[in-house]
């Protein structure tokens, strides 16, 4: 009895990598290509059209990349499954892309053997995060107890100044820690921060 294929869609804006990426997984026999999409937000309407079984998503395109398509796409089906496509390891997106329900990160430097068994594990259900990738996101995840102090201060509307006397420390100091808890929340803003902590159960009401 033969099995189905398992179907993919490619999201990538560079229409060499994409067409590489085409060209190498259409000789795999179990492997079916139902749609290519050249930004997030086409991704998001291809994945509507087609429900593919696994998606390949490049990180960075224009308008919103992969990790955004991918949050989108799962609001509509959390049971979507995808790979990121990136050509860097940063540990930030890294992160970003396990917070949003990836199932794995692949550079795209990996060989077409790499690649295929990256998929077809994805769609079996099987996580390709290395222990390595996920200690540094639960590490990520982690705020200091200075970090917390001056996400408190920020929960409360203080400006840099105010929070920097009530810790005694220098207001230099705070826009560091300030630009670091924006960027290990993932928040826009101050507020987006403020709004993260009392999310993660960080900050109390009241």
């Amino acid at each position: 009895m033969n099995t189905a294929p398992t179907r993919l869609l490619i999201a990538d804006d560079h229409v060499v990598v994409r067409l590489g990426l085409v060209s190498m997984l259409a000789i795999e026999e179990d492997l079916e290509i139902i749609a290519e999409a050249c930004n997030g937000e086409q991704a998001v309407v291809l994945y509507e059209q087609h429900r593919p079984d696994v998606m390949l998503l490049d990180v960075r395109m224009p308008g919103f990349g992969g990790i955004e398509a991918l949050r989108r796409i799962r609001a509509l089906n959390p049971e979507a499954i995808a790979l990121m496509l990136s050509t860097s390891e940063l540990e930030t997106e890294v992160a970003l892309a396990f917070e949003a329900g990836a199932v794995g990160y692949i550079l795209k430097t990996e060989n077409q053997e790499t690649l295929v068994a990256a998929i077809r594990a994805a769609a079996q259900g099987r996580r390709l995060f290395t222990s390595v990738a996920l200690a540094r996101i639960a590490d990520r995840r982690k705020l200091s107890r200075r970090e917390l102090d001056v996400l408190q201060g920020m929960s409360r509307g203080l400006a840099n100044k105010e929070i920097a006397g009530e810790l005694g420390i220098s207001e230099h100091t705070v826009k560091c820690y300030v630009k670091t808890l924006l960027d290990k929340l993932d928040a826009p803003d101050r507020a987006g921060a403020g709004s993260s902590g009392f999310a993660h159960g960080w900050l109390k009401v009241g």
